[in-house]
Formats: C-alpha cells, sequence, structure tokens
C-alpha cells in the first residue's frame, strides 16, 4: 500500500512539474517537494525507517550541495568569459600574424602576409581583388623550407595605386621538378580595432577580420620594439 500511494504521489507532483513548463529536469525544490509527500502519504503502521529517512536526508543534502556548487561554476566562468573578452583590448596597437589568405591595404603604404612552406620551392605571390582577378604578381624566388613574410606596395602589375581595402593572396610554390608544394598562408599587421558583439571578440587588421581562434603570434610593433631597445643601450652607456 505505501508504495501504491508514494508512487501516486510521485506521480501528482512529476504532473504537476510537467505541467509548468515542462521542463526535461527536476530542481532542489521539486525533490524536495517529492519528498515531503512522500513522508505525508506514508503508511501510518508502516512508516518510513529511520536508517531510510536519514539516508534521504543524506542524499537530499548531497543534492543541495551539487545545485550550489554548480551555480557557483556557472558564476564562475561567466566572470572569466567577461575578464577575458576585456583583455582582448590590451592588443589593440599590437602587431599579430594569424591564419588567413587576405591582406590589409591602407590610405598610403605597405600591405605585409606571410606563408609556410615544408620544401624548398619556388614561390610568387598573387593578389587578388575582392572579384578575384590577380592585380600583382611579386616574384620571391627560390626561398627555404620555414615562415616567409612579404610586402606589397599597394600598386597594380602596371605601377598604378590601388584603392586601400581587404585584398586576398596565393602562393604559388614548385619544387625543382615543377611539382605544386604546399604553402600555409598567414595575415600579419596591426590591431587597430577590437569587436566585443558575438560570442567571441573578432580583431581587425584594417577591413580585415580575424578571430582570436586564428591568431598565432602576438609582437609588439617595430617602431616601438626599436624605442625600447634603444634605450635600454642608451641605458648602459650611463
Amino acid at each position: 500500500m505505501l508504495n501504491a500511494i508514494n508512487t501516486l504521489g510521485t506521480t501528482y507532483y512529476g504532473q504537476q512539474f510537467s505541467s509548468q513548463g515542462n521542463r526535461e529536469t527536476l530542481g532542489r525544490d521539486d525533490f524536495l517537494k517529492i519528498f515531503l509527500a512522500q513522508l505525508k502519504y506514508q503508511d501510518p503502521l508502516n512508516p518510513l525507517e529511520g536508517t531510510e529517512f536519514t539516508a534521504q536526508l543524506a542524499q537530499f543534502s548531497s543534492l543541495e550541495q551539487l545545485f550550489n556548487v554548480n551555480e557557483y561554476l556557472e558564476s564562475l566562468t561567466t566572470a572569466q568569459d567577461e575578464s577575458q573578452k576585456y583583455q582582448v583590448l590590451s592588443l589593440i596597437g599590437k602587431e599579430i600574424l594569424a591564419q588567413g589568405a587576405r591582406l590589409s591595404l591602407g590610405e598610403a603604404g605597405e600591405a605585409r602576409g606571410g606563408f609556410r612552406i615544408s620544401e624548398e620551392a619556388s614561390c610568387t605571390v598573387q593578389v587578388l581583388n575582392q572579384d578575384g582577378m590577380e592585380v600583382r604578381r611579386i616574384e620571391l624566388g627560390i626561398l627555404q623550407p620555414g615562415e616567409h613574410h612579404f610586402q606589397w606596395d599597394g600598386l597594380d602589375q602596371s605601377g598604378n595605386r590601388l584603392p586601400s581595402g581587404a585584398y586576398e593572396f596565393r602562393i604559388l610554390a614548385t619544387d625543382t621538378m615543377g611539382n605544386l608544394v604546399n604553402a600555409d598562408t598567414m595575415i600579419s599587421g596591426m590591431v587597430d580595432k577590437v569587436s566585443l558583439e558575438g560570442t567571441s571578440p573578432v580583431l581587425y587588421l584594417g577591413q580585415v577580420a580575424v578571430g582570436l581562434d586564428q591568431v598565432i603570434d602576438i609582437r609588439m610593433p617595430a617602431s616601438e620594439a626599436t624605442g625600447e631597445n634603444e634605450g635600454e643601450d642608451q641605458g648602459s652607456e650611463l
């Protein structure tokens, strides 16, 4: 009889919880209500034994602690995510190297890119506009395995300056037999803006967007690094 009553009480509360929001999991209040319902509908001629009652209280206490730990971890994760999100702002003004095949060309000056090859190859850079048309070809000659960087002066093949914006580039690399060699392309430039919209911050090198998961290397700009080195040299002379 006790089992029948307990089952009836549990079913009743389970239906009540299901109708209130159609939840898939039970919360701490739900477990407490079920526990109280079990006490209310227990058979007075065969009440819960002390050991069983104590065990259920211990289970409820453990459940309460787990809920508290889960809530604390969620709040800690949220705070950590927010902290890391704003720490990204310190990357503004820093030079980064990231995975990708885009070039950021300013109003005047140069755009920089990089790539990595696994074997000796004759390498050529193809600069492409937004329509995928080649606007400039830069011969780099025979390069050894490893990481290499190049600069584009912003001029087309005829020597005309192209408008600022984002451009694509490709690396044509061939070995001594004329076979294509794989080249992993990289974006290089200074971070001048950070967008905090969305779930993950986005860095901007001019008009080129870079995700944090694309970043390979971060360093001080060459001008600032040179200034620091000069200051150290002067200090040593004194």
